[in-house]
C-alpha cells in the first residue's frame, strides 16, 4: 500500500516491472502473439502463423533454387523444418494444415509434374514404378509422418503445461490467501495493544460481522455484476464504524469498469466518478490509493479521500470503495491497512458465498474455512476439470482412538484443509486434499497409516480405523459431501 509521496513511484515502477517479467502477466508483446490457450484470437493467430510462415519458407527456398523451390531434389526435407516447428508449437491439426500447403504448392510451383497426367492421389502414386513416378511419394509421406509424430508430443506437453498453469493459480491463490491471513493476524496483535475505548471496533468483530452479511443477504440489482456484492451495505457499514469513514460509497464491477450506480452508499456521497485521478490511480495499481499517495496528480482534481479497489485473492477486480470524507486523524498507516485488509476480506469472501453459504447451511458445523476452501476446488472443478479430493477416517470414541485421532490432526499437510468431527461413536477427520487425484488418495493413506504403525505399532486394521474417500464434485457438491458423511455413520 501506497502511504507516502516520495515513497509512491519507485515501489509502483518495481511492481509493475515484476508483474511484466512474471509468467503469468508478460509483457504486451506477449499477450498479443501467445494469448490464452483456447480463445479466440490464439487461433486466429495460430491459423495466420502457420500459413504465413508456411508461404515465408517457400519464399526462402525458391530463392535458393528456382527450379527446385521446395528443395525436394536436395536429399533432405529442409522446408518440413517450419511445418515441424508449427506442430510443436501449437499441435497436430497445424503442423499437418502447413504440410497441406506445401503439398498444394506443390502442384502450383510444379507444373511439369502436376498436370493431368500427372498422379493425383497416393494411391496412384505407389502403384507407379520409382523410374516412372512424378508424385514426390517419400518426400511427402515422411514429412507428414514426422509432422504428425512432433505434433502429438506438442499435443501432450501443450495439456500438460496447460494443467500445469492451472495448478499454479490455485496455489498462488492459496498463498495469496495464507498471506492476507498472516496480516489479518498481525494486525490483531497490533490493535490488542490500542485503546479499546478509542476503537471500539476490533478486527475479529469486524471479519466476523462480514462473513455474516456475506453469507446470508442476497444481492439486489445495484449489487450484481462479475460477482455479486452480497450484503454491501452492511460491509460499507462495518468497515464506516471501524476505520471511521464518514461518507462513502460501494460500486460493483460490470464490463470491465466499475458501475456508475450505487451498490452501497453511506453518508449521502455524490455521483462516483470513474475518470477521477485517484480511481484511476487505485484501478492501475490495484491497491489503496489515499490523497497523500498522489505524487504526480493535483490533489484539487480528486474529490475522493481513499480509494479501494475490491480485489479477490485471484487478483480480480469485484468492485471499487470510494471514500469522499473521513477525519484526517483516521488518515494513518494503521487504519489504511485495516480498511485494506477489511475489502480483501470481503471481496474474497463474496467470490465463493454462494457454495460456502449452501455448506454451512446444510452442514452447521463445519469450519468457515473448509467450506470456502471446499467452494474454492468446486469451482475450479466445474471451470478446468482438475481434480480433488476429501478423505474421511474414522476413529472409535475411545482412548484408543481419540489418541489416533488427535495424532492425525497433528499430521496434516500444510496445503489440505481438515474437518474434525465428533459424535457418542465415532471421531472423524475430514482432509480436503486440493489438486490431488486417486493416487495421492493412496499416497496420504500409506502415509498416515506408515505413521501411525511407526508411532503406536498399529495400522488401520488393528486401529479399526474405516476409510472413506470422494472425488469433489462440480455437480451437486452438497450432495456428495452428504453422502461421504452418511458413510462414515457420523451425525453432524
Amino acid at each position: 500500500m501506497n502511504t507516502q509521496a516520495n515513497e509512491h513511484s519507485a515501489p509502483r515502477g518495481r511492481h509493475r516491472r515484476r508483474q511484466a517479467q512474471s509468467v503469468g502477466a508478460g509483457s504486451w508483446w506477449a499477450r498479443v502473439i501467445a494469448p490464452p490457450r483456447g480463445s479466440a484470437r490464439r487461433r486466429a493467430i495460430a491459423a495466420l502463423e502457420t500459413i504465413v510462415a508456411t508461404l515465408i519458407a517457400i519464399a526462402i527456398c525458391w530463392a535458393f533454387d528456382h527450379t527446385d523451390p521446395l528443395l525436394v531434389q536436395s536429399g533432405f526435407g529442409w522446408i518440413w523444418i517450419v511445418p515441424l516447428v508449427i506442430a510443436l508449437r501449437y499441435g497436430t491439426i497445424a503442423g499437418v494444415f502447413s504440410g497441406l500447403i506445401l503439398l498444394a504448392s506443390w502442384y502450383v510451383l510444379y507444373p511439369e509434374y502436376s498436370g493431368v497426367s500427372a498422379p493425383v492421389s497416393l494411391a496412384h502414386a505407389l502403384l507407379e514404378t520409382p523410374h516412372t513416378r512424378l508424385f514426390p511419394v517419400s518426400f511427402f509421406l515422411g514429412g507428414f509422418v514426422v509432422t504428425m509424430l512432433c505434433g502429438q508430443f506438442g499435443d501432450i506437453w501443450i495439456t500438460r503445461l496447460r494443467q500445469g498453469r492451472i495448478a499454479n493459480d490455485y496455489l498462488a491463490e492459496r498463498l495469496s490467501i495464507l498471506t492476507r491471513n498472516q496480516f489479518m493476524l498481525r494486525i490483531s496483535h497490533e490493535r490488542l495493544e490500542q485503546d479499546l475505548l478509542g476503537r471500539p471496533a476490533t478486527l475479529r468483530d469486524s471479519l466476523a460481522r462480514l462473513r455474516t452479511v456475506i453469507l446470508n443477504q442476497e444481492p439486489t440489482e445495484a449489487q450484481q455484476g462479475v460477482v455479486d456484492l452480497r450484503g454491501a451495505q452492511p460491509f460499507l457499514e462495518a468497515a464506516a464504524q471501524a476505520c471511521q469513514i464518514e461518507s462513502a460509497s460501494v460500486h460493483t464491477w460490470r464490463g470491465g469498469k466499475p458501475a456508475t450506480i450505487a451498490a452501497a452508499s453511506i453518508g449521502a456521497p455524490s455521483a462516483f466518478e470513474p475518470d477521477d485521478p485517484l480511481v484511476r490511480e487505485a484501478l492501475e495499481t490495484r491497491t489503496l490509493v489515499h490523497v497523500e499517495s498522489k505524487a504526480n496528480q493535483d490533489l484539487s482534481l480528486s474529490r475522493y479521500v481513499v480509494v479501494v479497489p475490491l480485489i479477490d485473492a485471484q487478483k480480480n477486480p469485484v468492485g471499487v470503495l470510494a471514500v469522499e470524507r473521513m477525519p484526517f486523524l483516521a488518515l494513518t498507516r494503521d487504519n489504511l491497512q485495516f480498511l485494506l485488509v477489511l475489502c480483501n476480506f470481503y471481496a474474497d469472501g463474496v467470490q465463493h458465498a454462494v457454495i460456502t453459504r449452501d455448506t454451512l447451511a446444510t452442514f452447521p458445523t463445519c469450519p468457515h474455512t473448509f467450506a470456502l476452501d471446499y467452494a474454492r476446488l468446486v469451482h475450479l472443478k466445474r471451470d478446468t476439470q482438475v481434480q480433488s479430493s476429501i478423505v474421511a477416517l474414522v476413529f472409535h470414541n475411545d482412548e484408543p482412538g481419540t489418541t489416533l485421532y488427535e495424532h492425525v490432526l497433528r499430521t496434516r499437510r500444510a496445503l489440505d484443509v481438515q474437518w474434525p468431527l465428533r459424535d457418542e461413536r465415532h471421531r472423524v477427520v475430514l482432509t480436503l486434499m486440493p489438486l490431488s487425484g486417486d493416487s495421492a488418495v493412496d499416497g496420504y493413506l500409506l502415509r498416515i497409516e506408515e505413521n501411525l504403525r511407526a508411532q503406536y505399532g498399529v495400522d488401520f486394521e488393528a486401529a479399526r480405523v474405516a476409510v472413506h474417500s470422494m472425488a469433489v464434485s462440480a455437480d451437486e457438491p452438497i450432495a456428495a459431501l452428504r453422502r461421504l458423511l452418511e458413510r462414515c455413520d457420523v451425525r453432524v
